[in-house]
């Protein structure tokens, strides 16, 4: 009689006879290994039939669950007219697909959408390339409103202009917030044929109109000191315009240009027009339209170029046209010190715009503005090195600055209190 080690079961017959010749009458005996209820085989390697039949049904079952599921989504996605994001304050934005010429652009922006008719629309406070500028009053969904600007672009604007909102659209998307960079607030695209942009409100507009008003306000107030904090009324006080409001609007433009650098972002047409002014003299960085990543740069047309006056223009850029970098708005940051240093002046006052790449090349920059700190020179001249990987990156910059800041904050506050 054959017997097996525990865990195997015998194959074959249980008895055998042995003859004389030393041979069995019946074919020995194996031990195989007891395998489980889903496999089977010698050594348990192989699935049993019955465990293949179950996976097969399962695997169909989670496809049919799959497939069951996306059309739900897709269907939920597509719908069917306008869809509108509920605004609470600020909106949150993820990220986009990429922006295509050849796309219809209203449906790349539909998870950014506002319902139009929360817009209470106010007076005009400028004007652009595309449309207005107005004030505007955003109903909130727990009704309040929040102030905000709306810029309109009109349905005569061409399909390159359009472009450039969906861009500038993305850009502000993709920067995300910065204490120095216009938050957007959302947009409207999907009703008749205007498109809003709607944004943060910047009470005291754009730098270079606001210096002009500090620049007239110190006219008629030569001689007033920068102690004789008593003297001003409160509604002209933030035009007081010295050295110290020199250093903490050009500090807070870097630290918003860092941010872009950082994030791999060109902005391309930084100048005093396209920062705005808030309160407490805080300053953000706006119109991102020509605002371009680094990585994703492609072929544009030279049109788009031209809209830049050259005055604000890298060299690279006057003579290369495309080939720009981030060190290419270092250069522009510098143009926009000399606006700061004189108050909105207009920069390269005597030099005609045809002549300007030509002198740039040869040496030429500007002198150094009448009432305009040295320091903040030296900072212009280091910003129009010619060769864009000789100047300062704006993390140094806002380095700088912010040292230069902090030493005239001292010095006032010493003055005042003697």
């Amino acid at each position: 009689m054959f017997s097996c080690d525990p865990g195997y079961e015998l194959v074959g017959t249980l008895w055998a006879t042995c003859r004389e010749n030393g041979s069995y009458d019946q074919d020995i005996p194996t031990c195989q290994l007891i395998c489980s209820t889903w496999w089977r085989g010698q050594n348990c390697q192989h699935l049993s039939a019955s465990a293949l039949g179950g996976i097969s049904a399962a695997a169909a079952l989670v496809v049919i669950v799959v497939i069951f599921i996306a059309i739900i989504v897709l269907l939920k996605m597509r719908g069917t007219g306008p869809k509108y994001s509920p605004v609470h304050g600020q909106l949150t934005f993820s990220a986009m697909g990429e922006l295509r010429a050849d796309a219809p652009p209203k449906p790349q922006l539909t998870l950014f959408e506002v319902d139009p008719a929360r817009l209470e629309i106010c007076e005009k406070i400028g004007r652009g390339a595309f449309g207005v500028v107005s004030r505007a009053l955003l109903h909130l969904d727990n009704e309040t409103t929040r102030e905000v600007a709306v810029k309109t672009f009109s349905a005569s604007s061409e399909e390159e202009d359009k472009l450039s909102f969906l861009q500038e659209i993305r850009a502000v998307v993709d920067l995300g917030t910065h204490d120095n960079l216009l938050g957007l607030i959302g947009c409207c695209t999907l009703v008749g044929d205007l498109m809003y942009l709607i944004t943060e409100f910047m009470p005291h507009g754009d730098l270079k109109s606001f210096l002009g008003k500090c620049r007239d306000f110190k006219q008629k107030n030569p001689y007033v000191q920068v102690a004789v904090e008593g003297y001003y009324k409160s509604s002209n006080r933030i035009y007081k315009f010295q050295e110290k409001e020199m250093y903490k609007v050009s500090l807070q433009i870097a630290k918003g240009m860092d941010h872009i650098a950082k994030a791999d972002y060109i902005h391309g047409d930084l100048a005093a027009r396209n920062v705005l002014v808030g309160d407490n003299l805080q300053v953000k960085i706006s119109d991102f339209g020509l605002a371009d990543h680094i990585y994703s740069r492609g072929y544009r047309r030279q049109d788009r170029l031209r809209k830049i006056p050259w005055k604000w223009m890298a060299p690279e850029r006057l003579t290369d046209g495309e080939r720009y970098t981030s060190q290419s708005d270092v250069w522009s940051f510098g143009v926009m010190l000399y606006e700061i240093a004189t108050l909105g002046g207009s920069p390269y006052p005597d030099v005609p715009t045809a002549d300007l790449p030509v002198q740039l090349k040869n040496g030429y920059r500007m002198p150094q503005p009448a009432d305009c700190p040295q320091p903040l020179y030296d900072l212009m001249l280091q910003c129009w090195r010619l060769d864009p990987e000789d100047r300062p990156f704006f993390h140094r910059l806002a380095t700088e600055l912010e040292k230069l800041f902090n030493d005239e904050v001292d010095l006032v506050e010493k003055e005042t209190s003697v």
